[in-house]
């Protein structure tokens, strides 16, 4: 797996900032990691068991890809209103939408340490009345990008 995939996207479309946490699927990258496992895999464990586990890991890859690829999640900004909203999609449509706040402030963004297979990620938090967790992010540059892209960027009236 691509170590350096972009797994978050931010875009602006008029006054309206998303954050959106969806893999692309890519073709490419599944042909090159998976005939690389099967070549290995049949090289270490010989051809009948190699075949068979490289089946199955291409299979488990292509379906973990795939779902990541299907089910997502946007964080949405409005400049305008204020509000920041949360939205849970399944192949581009909306099956919840969740208001976070009608009043964003940037000021409410908090970066928790977490530290998961021996490395440092960050969870990103918008408090309000409660936690809202809203996105798990793979090292400090990733962080900082957001962070920068939110103070220059996006100013609500």
């Amino acid at each position: 797996m691509n170590e350096r995939e972009d797994y978050f996207r931010i875009s602006k479309n008029g006054h309206v900032h998303t954050l959106s946490d969806r893999i692309p699927f890519n073709w490419k990258e599944l042909v090159i990691w998976t005939s690389t496992s099967f070549i290995f895999l049949i090289w270490f464990l010989g051809i009948g068991i190699g075949i068979f586990v490289a089946f199955l890991t291409l299979i488990g890859y292509t379906i973990y890809r795939f779902a990541s690829w299907i089910y997502y999640s946007e964080l949405k900004i409005d400049e305008k209103s204020g509000k920041l909203t949360r939205l849970k999609k399944i192949l581009d449509r909306t099956q919840k939408t969740e208001l976070i706040s009608k009043k964003f402030d940037p000021n409410r963004f908090e970066y928790s340490e977490l530290t998961r297979s021996g490395k440092t990620k960050f969870l990103m938090n918008y408090r309000t009345h409660k936690n809202n967790e809203l996105l798990i992010l793979k090292n400090k540059a990733d962080k900082e990008q957001i962070e920068k892209y939110i103070e220059e960027k996006i100013t609500v009236l």
